[in-house]
Order: structure tokens, then C-alpha cells, then sequence
């Protein structure tokens, strides 16, 4: 007779492969630590493999564990799907959203109260992370992010594109002058936000409507690594900074902010969104992506402002 436990003990041992530990495993499937060793122990007592070499700095598959692996996750998504609510309206369970600091409060926390009423059991944790790089292993379920990073293991799907905007507040401006073309822009006259992919800050690339480019890397006073910080830093005079237009909107229209160099401003940033390459992903996952397609949110966020 099949030993109904391995399937949970299958469970555990997938949910461990993906989160690279214990305990982010834990967090997923809703046991202890302690209780996730145990399973896993148990999985490798039944099946007569070492699934894991464990050390007290890593936990890696074994050439046994990969195997395993191969064969069962394909397995345990037909099951998911197997068991999928016939309507996105059942969904349940906690989604884990790992956004940027320009995307996430700007544009998808005044989003959220739709989906969360669209689905009331549904739980959302949202997560600011500079990187992308370790998704899988912190236990994400989808993530949002601008800009093009690497997205090896991951399907990802563009959501909107954003112009980008140069601006400063008009008593910098008239304390030091306005630009009238990229060049003009002195060293520590701007502040820059930092690349998350290569740790430096972000060049200035310009593009005209005539699809002329400039590229200038000015030695800003002031580097900063998230779009709230460059806000502040105009805001305080600190110098000129670069903007999504999204972002820049409601201060250009209050007259806080001006843009310049308008007619060098066609440059537009991308956002995406990335998930785990599944055949079947989860009903959560399938209904928030549903749910960010089904929404313009650049239209609206300049609408709303």
C-alpha cells in the first residue's frame, strides 16, 4: 500500500529545494523549523535517499536531491492545478510581492484595496527589495521591478513604461541656472540614485524627439538608492535629479518642481514583473497577475494626481 505521508513529506522537500532553507520553508508550508527537518528526514528514511547535504552555512541538493526534484515538482504542480478553485474568486492563502521603492508605493499600494476586496481571503505581504537576484530563495511569489535586471530562472512580462523626467525645484535653478542642453549639467550639480545591478549610480541618458542620445555622468554631490531619497533631495534644492514621470507629476503641477531640458526627456524606463517558471502557478499568483494586467497603472496614477 502507497504511504500517503510522502506526499506531504514531497511537499516539504519542494517548498525546502526552492526557499534554499529551513527556515523560509517553514514560513511557506506553515510548520516549525524543527518540524521541517523532521519531514525531510522522514521523506529520506521512507525513500532510502540523502536528499540534502546540510552544513551549518549552506543546505545544497545531493545529486540524488536534484534527481528527485526533477521528477516530483512537475508532479506536485499537476496536483496544484489538479486542485485549483474553478473561480478566482475562492482564491486564498499569502502572496508574497517583492516590489521597488519606485513602483511599490507609488503605484501598487494605491492599487491594493481592489484586489484585496476582489479577494477577501486572500493574505498580501509586500516586500521592498533592491534585488532580484534572490527571489526563489526568499520565498516570492511574484515580483515588480523597474529597469531590465537579469531574470535567469524567471518569466517575466513587461507592465508599462515610464518617461523619464529631469527636474529641480525653481530656487535651485535661479541660484545656479538651468541647463539648456545635457553637457550644461555640472558636476555636483545633480543627484543620482544608485544602479541595484551594479552598485554604481546610474548614468544620465538623454534622447530627443529627433531620437538624437547624450549619456552624462556627472560627480553628483549627493547619491541616494531609492526614489523616496531622490524626491527628498529635490525637493530640499539639493540639486537636479531624474524622475519617473509617474513620480515627478504631482510636484511639477504644484509648481514645486520644474522640468528641464524638456525636449531631451523622451527617455522611457520599463517595468516588469517576474514570476517563477511553473507550468500551473498557484490561483494567488494567477489572479494578481490578472489583476496588474487588467490595470493601467500609469494612466491612472497620473489621472489620480
Amino acid at each position: 500500500m502507497f504511504d500517503g505521508r510522502i506526499i506531504g513529506g514531497i511537499t516539504v522537500f519542494v517548498a525546502v529545494a526552492k526557499a534554499g532553507s529551513y527556515a523560509r520553508a517553514a514560513d511557506q508550508v506553515g510548520l516549525s523549523r524543527s518540524g521541517v527537518g523532521k519531514a525531510i528526514a522522514r521523506l529520506e528514511e521512507r525513500t532510502g535517499m540523502r536528499l540534502f547535504d546540510r552544513n551549518s552555512r549552506a543546505l545544497k541538493l545531493t545529486d540524488q536531491g536534484r534527481g528527485f526534484l526533477e521528477e516530483v515538482a512537475p508532479l506536485m504542480e499537476r496536483l496544484g492545478a489538479i486542485a485549483t478553485p474553478d473561480s478566482l474568486a475562492e482564491v486564498r492563502g499569502r502572496l508574497r510581492v517583492s516590489t521597488d521603492a519606485a513602483f511599490g508605493p507609488f503605484l501598487l499600494m494605491p492599487a491594493l484595496p481592489e484586489l484585496l476586496t476582489a479577494h477577501p481571503r486572500l493574505r498580501i505581504d509586500v516586500l521592498v527589495r533592491d534585488r532580484i537576484d534572490n527571489l526563489l530563495a526568499e520565498g516570492v511569489d511574484v515580483a515588480i521591478r523597474f529597469g531590465d535586471p537579469d531574470a535567469r530562472g524567471l518569466d517575466k512580462q513587461a507592465i508599462l513604461q515610464s518617461r523619464v523626467v529631469t527636474c529641480a525645484t525653481p530656487a535651485y535653478l535661479a541660484a545656479h541656472g538651468t541647463p539648456e542642453a545635457p553637457e550644461d549639467i555640472a558636476d555636483r550639480s545633480g543627484v543620482r540614485l544608485i544602479d541595484d545591478v551594479t552598485g554604481k549610480p546610474h548614468s544620465w541618458d538623454f534622447l530627443n524627439h529627433a531620437g538624437e542620445t547624450r549619456s552624462i555622468a556627472p560627480d553628483c554631490s549627493l547619491v541616494v538608492n531609492d526614489a523616496p531619497l531622490l524626491v527628498a533631495a529635490a525637493l530640499n534644492h539639493v540639486g537636479i535629479v531624474r524622475l519617473l514621470d509617474f513620480i515627478a507629476e504631482e510636484h511639477l503641477r504644484a509648481g514645486r518642481l520644474v522640468e528641464v531640458l524638456p525636449t531631451w526627456n523622451r527617455r522611457m524606463w520599463p517595468a516588469y514583473l517576474y514570476t517563477p517558471e511553473t507550468a500551473h502557478p498557484s490561483p494567488a499568483i494567477q489572479a494578481f497577475k490578472r489583476f496588474v494586467f487588467e490595470r493601467d497603472f500609469l494612466r491612472r496614477a497620473l489621472m489620480d494626481r
